[in-house]
């Protein structure tokens, strides 16, 4: 199948495609090595300059918490231990992507991360998921940057991607993963804003009709598509998007994990029948990630 950038070139709805199962597992990243080293997205500088600076024992606290948060709503939690050298392998989301297929098998595919620093973390989610016996899948050579479930945002309970094409993930990144299944239709966004470098920081999906989005960080052909897939899309306040609100994370369609300081996009939440379960992520933020940042699906 082809992969689609408009909504006039898209001949199908998210109800049109095959259903999917709901991901009721997350793989945590032990934040034992978490620190900022180097600026690799626009979050991760002071006013002047500097290196933002994390307090190590209080992103472990955030962190146990968010894993808390998580068992408390009744989603398994599994932890990748900890590699010195790895400081952002607490973002778990970024190093592969799990994808539920129509037959009830999940295929997980490996990233090719953009940054050097970053790109040992695809082995150590290969260990993982190998010894947990799932299917492996690899990029074709020519696929230069693949970030995962940074970019790779999956539709709730329906065979659809939504891809983020920026400076993470490339264009032949979807049109491989195409190519691979008969019956998925992905769904690609320009990312237009830097400080929206993936898609995973510009949309939450909630059900298979309603999501939350930062308009900011669309071309106005990508908002529209985004409005056709979730006909119930709720737009996002600039202030509260930059505080990653659109980092959050629904597992079940009801409970919505989101960084606490996002008072109003809670409140919007409920008024639309959503189950806000605010956490703190503060330190986190500081390198540019919060809630869906922190674990990958599976």
């Amino acid at each position: 199948m082809p992969c689609y950038s408009s909504l006039e070139s898209w001949p199908n709805r998210a109800a049109d495609l095959p259903a999917t199962a709901l991901l009721n597992s997350v793989l945590l990243g032990d934040p034992d090595a978490f620190e900022v080293v180097e600026a690799i997205n626009a979050h991760m500088r002071n006013a002047d300059g500097s290196l933002n600076s994390v307090d190590v024992a209080l992103a472990k606290e955030q962190w146990r918490t968010l894993k808390a948060a998580y068992q408390k709503i009744g989603v398994r939690t599994s932890v990748l231990a900890a590699k010195s050298g790895l400081q952002d392998s607490c973002f778990t989301a970024n190093p592969t992507m799990t994808l539920p297929l129509p037959n009830g098998d999940t295929h997980v595919w490996l990233a090719r991360m953009a940054h050097p620093s970053r790109k040992a973390e695809s082995e150590m989610h290969r260990e993982f998921f190998q010894a947990a016996e799932f299917e492996i899948k690899q990029l074709p050579e020519e696929v230069e940057r693949f970030e995962g479930c940074g970019d790779a945002v999956l539709h709730p309970g329906r065979f659809l991607i939504h891809g983020g094409v920026g400076p993470r993930t490339d264009q032949r990144a979807w049109m491989a993963l195409a190519s691979a299944y008969s019956e998925l239709d992905i769904l690609t966004y320009e990312l237009v804003d830097e400080r929206f470098y993936h898609l995973d920081t510009a949309l939450a999906p909630l059900n298979q009709n309603y999501a939350l989005y930062v308009p900011e960080a669309f071309t106005d052909e990508g908002c529209q598509l985004l409005r056709a897939a979730f006909p119930n899309a709720l737009a996002l306040p600039l202030e509260e998007s930059l505080r990653f609100a659109a980092n959050a994370h629904c597992p079940d369609g009801k409970h919505v994990l989101i960084e606490e300081e996002c008072r109003t996009t809670c409140a919007l939440l409920e008024e639309h029948g959503f189950k806000p379960v605010p956490v703190p992520t503060s330190e986190f933020r500081k390198s540019g990630g919060s809630v869906f940042c922190l674990k990958q699906s599976y």
